[in-house]
């Protein structure tokens, strides 16, 4: 599959269980587009403010800001989303304000379950077509939602559905309908969920992979595997190793070690002995949980490296960028 085929539709809705790395997958997913001259927008829908540590900017705000060149990032708030519906659908600019207020809308979305989350997709649809409170706005190639953890995005999704069933008639109606075909419509968008490769996330995974098609209708598209550590020893390292673990005083790699302008004593030796063993009982646990999860899914699986890093910052995620585009060419 060519990244211009991945890319296809305008609308990448990214998600997963919660810490596994789905707003770094959605940075990632930005840059790629953004490589390919594409104008992307990355919308948070939960607050998290973890976008703007990611791309070293300040915090976002409800109307785009360029935080990477070719990349857009907003916050969608319900209240501003709110305040915005009123103005275009209803005119009703003075008021607006008041009734977009944080306690107004918690409580008509206590009276009414679901409709923030149709305040946000609604805004998503704005975005789409090119609008910004009712008038014409940057159009952007790419929108790339980092949508809620998984537990709250199959509600996120079926907001719509469920209010288009509810209602006959009416504006609302209309427009909750306008929210499922942009959904339901694969040229359109296209759900990605991202995972760890140990047995709950995984698990999770499949779970929701499952309930969008049967209960959301829509075919998710790739699950990006986050976090796996790649190959540490081919079969000639093991056999050094071997020979390490079996010298008292290992003249073979303090002699490595001294080439790059490193001292190792009997502790260091011990210690990279055995972070390279726990590193690779890790890797072949991974791998147990990558074969369920390449069972359990119809869609391609992505595999993403663990990163070495304190915190993880820009120049990371132009490495997931890159592998990113690597893999998505090789499917």
């Amino acid at each position: 599959m060519l990244v211009e085929e991945f890319l296809a539709p305008k609308i990448l809705i990214v998600s997963g269980k919660g810490g596994v790395g789905k707003t770094t997958v959605s940075a990632a997913l930005a840059l790629v587009a953004a490589r390919r001259g594409r104008k992307v927008c990355i919308a948070e829908v939960d607050r998290k403010g973890t976008l703007p540590r990611l791309f070293g900017g300040r915090e976002l705000g409800y109307e785009p800001g360029q935080i990477a060149p070719g990349v857009w990032g907003m916050n969608i708030v319900p209240e501003q989303a709110l305040g915005e519906y009123l103005e275009v659908q209803y005119h009703m600019k003075r008021v607006s304000k008041v009734f977009s207020s944080t306690h107004f809308v918690d409580y008509i979305t206590t009276a009414a379950p679901g409709l923030k989350d149709i305040l946000v997709l609604g805004k998503i649809w704005y975005l789409e077509q090119g609008k910004q409170g009712g008038r014409a706005s940057q159009d952007f190639d790419t929108i790339v939602v980092d949508a809620p953890a998984a537990g709250h995005m199959l509600t996120f999704l079926s907001a719509p559905m469920g209010l288009s069933d509810a209602l006959r008639l009416g504006p609302v109606r209309r427009q909750s309908d306008w929210l499922v075909e942009m959904l339901r419509d694969p040229k359109r968008s296209r759900v990605h969920l991202v995972t760890l490769a140990e047995e709950m996330p995984v698990s999770e995974t499949l779970e929701t992979a499952e309930a969008l098609r049967t209960k959301v209708g829509l075919d998710p598209g790739a699950v990006f595997a986050n976090a796996v550590y790649q190959e540490l020893l081919k079969k000639e390292d093991e056999e050094t190793l071997e020979r390490v673990m079996a010298d008292e005083n290992p003249r073979e790699l303090r002699t490595r070690a001294a080439e790059v302008s490193l001292r190792l004593d009997k502790e260091d030796l011990g210690a990279l002995v055995g972070y390279a063993r726990f590193l690779e009982a890790r890797r072949e646990i991974q791998a147990k949980h990558l074969r369920a999860l390449r069972t359990g899914v119809e869609d391609p699986v992505i595999e993403l490296p663990f990163l070495f890093s304190a915190g993880l910052a820009l120049p990371d995620i132009e490495t997931l960028a890159d592998v990113m585009e690597e893999k998505v060419d090789s499917l």
